[in-house]
């Protein structure tokens, strides 16, 4: 299928047709073309059905939501090109609805674009008048076209002037052909769209700009070019002929439905040598229902209160512009006419009970005028007074801190459009919103209730553009209780510890609401937590130290709310017993170095160390046996009068014996072995006799001496 925007001639074995037959639609629309061929449609050129909104589904193309580019002269022709479809012109035109409540609040600007002369078909050269139309002026207004799929400003070429509201083209082009339109300065309003076609083939169909309405007059005019004067003209609908006659004219008085088809005309015509005849091209006639008057109000509440203002706006579709209205109203005594006025709008202010009824409009236009098919009815009721608003809560029982409470208002027998507004403590007093708390259409809530929230609520609410309100609700008492009313921290075994010294901190808080809620404790030393926990309030320190000391503070928290507990100061101290122990070790050092170096000279000085001896039984001496003594020698003895000892026990002192020079060994300390102990006298000699030796000073005291036993290899004393 190709698109162009001339038409094209040649009678093929193809049809294109529509469907719906209409060769004039609206944008947003849906088409779809079909052509049929004899013997199949394989190897048919279908070039007009490629963009996004162009479905091909076998031979046919649908074209939903139609936009100007798809205006334009349709055929289907074979792959070689040699072979042609009918043609079918289609236009697409702007979609208008006249309603004019959301536009302007005084008059509704109405743009009617007509042509002059009355055909959408001329010939090139030949000259034509388009007039926007618009109620209140035209102001601001300018003309649109749409050719060669792209939108253009109209009349802005050479050929084009524009007077006023007028574009009158003279001498037209083919580049004229295409969909005008005139639009405001917003671009937001626009005129009906009228297809213009400028042909520079020898015969044409003239029709009215379409779509034509059931119960217009419909006109058919077939001319012929350079101003030949037609000597016989036939007229076809469908490809089957209507009438013949010697007129260039055929009209159609209150069309139909029926009416609607693919127009021709064929032309006999004569010159001074010979006579000629013409076919024109087909001409697609579509004819609208008569279009429904559309009702609205604003705003819309089907139930009014005595005082309220409501606007009734009556509009009509596409195709039937340059209207009057009129209104009627039923009520129990019938359906009557409301006089004196005429406009898209019908506003009553203030209303009251006498109101209430059935409305419906209808529009009309043409002389004798021509009505649109009358509205769906809008029923308005009056109430007299004013509404009483309703206030509930939830939850109806006890509320705690961090819980979710809302406030619903509702307007007994209201029917809608109402602002709601909320107060606390006092009628007239709005409830400002925080980030807790929000007041959304019919329901205020309270998403984290604290203590603050507590008071007495009212709800009331308003509507329209003169706010009318409705009565305040009766007032609902909202108390919030403390989840826990106390934080409490304290310290075992007090807030002042020594150093070393362990401590226990105990975060508690008393709970009041149950189920009791599961609470998170955090504790907080110079503003900085220490711990941070769901399962313990305890803060255990095994060994203080000085940098425990500080500010301390614990914080409960639970559905969203927090409390803490005052300061809490720990003081850490150091501990005298570490100073005690300290100074200890430092006396015996200082004792213990002098006596060290005192024994390391006395034994430089005199050479010697008593060691005493004790000399285990043997196994068969029975304990009335003495013990022969062990002979201890000094250290300054000579070789081989040395004995060999065991050394095993450990004794407390060893004393001299002034009488007889021996030296007496005493055994302070308790024996863990069952044996008895005998201990002997001790010769201190000299091993050499002829050199006496210098007198030794015995009188040392040892704090212990260890003596170990020798294997026995004992000697008698000699002498």
């Amino acid at each position: 299928m190709r698109s162009q925007g001339e038409d094209t001639e040649g009678y093929p074995n193809a049809v294109l047709t529509l469907q719906p037959a209409w060769a004039q639609i609206f944008t947003g629309e849906t088409v779809t073309l079909s052509c049929e061929v004899e013997g199949g449609s394989d190897g048919r050129e279908e070039a007009g059905c490629s963009d996004q909104y162009s479905s091909k589904y076998g031979d046919s193309c649908t074209i939903s939501k139609a936009q100007y580019n798809h205006s334009g002269v349709y055929w289907c022709e074979s792959a070689s090109g040699q072979e042609r479809s009918n043609a079918v012109n289609l236009t697409v035109s702007l979609l208008t609805v006249v309603s004019c409540s959301r536009q302007y609040d005084e008059g509704c600007p109405k743009a009617v674009l007509t042509l002059q002369p009355a055909w959408a078909q001329i010939f090139i050269g030949e000259t034509v008048t388009l007039s926007c139309e618009v109620e209140g002026g035209s102001d601001g207004w300018r003309f649109k076209q749409y050719r060669g799929r792209r939108e253009e400003v109209g009349c802005s070429d050479q050929y084009s002037r524009r007077y006023g509201d007028s574009c009158t083209i003279s001498k037209a082009r083919y580049h004229h052909s295409g969909v005008y339109w005139c639009e405001s300065a917003s671009g937001q309003e626009h005129s009906n769209a009228v297809t213009l076609t400028v042909s520079n083939k020898r015969v044409i169909l003239q029709t009215p700009p379409q779509p034509v309405i059931e119960g217009d007059s419909l006109t058919l005019r077939c001319r012929v070019r350079d101003g030949y004067t037609a000597t016989w003209i036939r007229f076809y609908k469908d490809n089957k002929e209507l009438q013949s006659r010697a007129g260039t004219e055929q009209s159609l008085d209150h069309v139909s439905k029926s009416n609607e088809g693919s127009y021709k005309c064929r032309v006999w015509w004569r010159t001074r040598s010979s006579s000629y005849d013409g076919v024109s091209a087909e001409v697609r006639v579509s004819v609208r229902e008569l279009p429904k008057a559309v009702l609205t109000s604003s705003p819309q509440w089907g139930e009014l209160y005595t005082g309220e203002t409501v606007t009734l706006s009556c509009g009509v579709e596409g195709g039937f512009t340059g209207c009057q209205y009129l209104w009627y109203k039923s009520s129990q005594g019938g359906t009557v006419q409301i006089r004196g006025t005429t406009g898209a709008r019908y506003t009553l202010s203030p209303v009251t009970q006498s109101h209430s009824g059935q409305y419906q409009c209808e529009a009309q236009r043409g002389d004798p005028p021509r009505s649109s098919q009358r509205s769906d009815p809008v029923i308005l009721t009056v109430s007299v007074g004013r509404p009483k608003a309703a206030l509930t809560r939830e939850p109806a029982g006890e509320i705690f801190e961090g819980d979710t409470v809302t406030l619903s208002c509702v307007v007994e027998g209201g029917s809608g459009g109402w602002r709601y507004l909320w107060y606390k403590d006092r009628q007239g007093a709005p409830v400002y919103q925080t980030d807790s708390s929000s007041g959304t259409g019919a329901g205020y809530t309270i998403s984290a209730a604290a203590l603050s929230h507590s008071g007495e609520y009212w709800c009331g609410a308003g509507r329209g553009r003169n706010t009318f309100y409705s009565q305040y609700s009766d007032p609902i008492w909202v108390n919030v209780t403390a989840l826990f009313s106390r934080v409490t921290l304290t310290a075992s075994p007090g807030a002042t510890v020594k150093e070393g010294e362990a401590l226990n901190l105990t975060c508690e808080a008393a709970v009041n609401k149950p189920p009791r809620p599961q609470l998170h404790y955090t504790i907080v030393r110079d503003g900085e937590p220490v711990t941070n926990s769901t399962d313990s309030a305890l803060y255990s320190i095994a060994s203080t130290e000085k940098s425990h000391t500080g500010s301390y503070t614990c914080a409960v928290e639970s559905q969203g709310v927090k409390k803490s507990s005052q300061e809490l100061h720990i003081e850490v101290q150091k501990s005298w017993l570490w100073i005690i122990a300290a100074l200890s070790v430092s006396l015996g050092l200082i004792i213990f170095i002098p006596i060290t170096l005192l024994l390391f000279y006395r034994y430089k000085t005199k050479g010697f160390l008593f060691i005493a001896a004790k000399s285990r039984r043997p196994a068969d001496q029975t304990p009335a046996q003495p013990s022969r003594g062990t002979e201890l020698s000094g250290l300054g003895q000579e070789p081989g009068n040395s004995t060999t000892f065991n050394i095993e026990s450990v004794y407390a002192e060893v004393k001299p014996n002034q009488q007889n020079k021996a030296v007496h060994v005493t055994d302070t300390p308790s024996t863990s072995s069952g044996d008895e102990i005998l201990y002997s006298v001790i010769d201190l000699k000299n091993a050499k006799p002829a050199k006496p030796r210098p007198k030794r000073d015995c009188g040392v005291l040892y704090s212990a001496v260890l003596v170990k036993t020798p294997e026995v290899k004992e000697e008698g004393p000699q002498g």
